[in-house]
């Protein structure tokens, strides 16, 4: 029987629009680049920079580190690069801007009355769970958090996901996880003995900062979050 339903974070329950938050900060420091400037740049840096190498720095050192090669992309280098490096990451949540897609207030408060315990497993931090849920109003919800520097394994490690089970005192057959990247959240979770689901939401164009990647066809896919419904009713014995 099922009894927690977990989520990743960013292009699930929240999205943003990271390319326009970088050209903000930049513009106050006088530096003016076209969107599809900074877009491309942040989409090479993206490519260049790996993430698991990274895993083991501090939140604020590891967007230092991820800004740096966005920026020299962008063309900017050297002791320019570094100040403005750490002007982005620790102003990012001042200037930044996350939305709740319209699906996920109602699923989760639905999901809540049916007495299903509710987490997050995020690729970020927890420094970022912490800014995101309260700025969409979503800090109440949730029984277990899980980030990167929780357990400093990132998905699809199974430890990110065995922690959040310990955590809420379950086995893995008894939750499911809802994630849209298919090898961090949706072979993560089943690999973690979970019940995986892909969800594949139709014209969502966002720029992600953590992940992005392509799945198979003959996954178990939702499209709206209010479709879990139907899978745990799929599921359920």
């Amino acid at each position: 029987m099922v009894k927690a339903v977990l989520f990743d974070l960013g292009n699930t329950l929240v999205y943003s629009h990271p390319e326009e938050t970088f050209q903000r900060i930049l513009k106050e420091h006088g530096i003016v680049k076209p969107i599809d400037e900074v877009r491309q740049a942040m989409a090479e840096g993206n490519k260049e920079f790996d993430i698991d190498k990274h895993t083991g720095l501090t939140a604020h050192e590891f967007y230092v580190q991820w800004n740096l090669v966005e920026l020299k992309h962008l063309g900017i280098r050297g002791s320019r690069a570094s100040r403005l490096a750490e002007e982005i990451e620790t102003t990012w949540f001042q200037y930044g801007k996350f939305y709740l897609y319209r699906d996920v207030r109602k699923t989760m408060r639905k999901l809540k009355q049916m007495g299903f315990k509710l987490g997050i497993i995020t690729g970020g931090y927890t420094e970022d769970i912490e800014q995101i849920l309260p700025s969409v109003g979503m800090e109440t919800f949730f029984d277990v958090c899980v980030g990167v520097n929780t357990t400093g394994k990132r998905k699809p490690h199974p430890k990110a996901f065995e922690h959040a089970l310990r955590q809420l005192n379950i086995k893995p057959q008894e939750a499911v996880f809802v994630g849209d990247n298919f090898e961090a959240d949706y072979l993560g979770a089943k690999n973690a003995g979970m019940i995986p689901v892909l969800i594949k939401r139709e014209n969502t164009q966002v720029l992600s900062r953590l992940w992005a990647n392509a799945a198979p066809s003959d996954v178990r896919t939702i499209k709206r979050l209010d479709e879990i419904f139907k899978v745990l009713d799929e599921i359920s014995p």
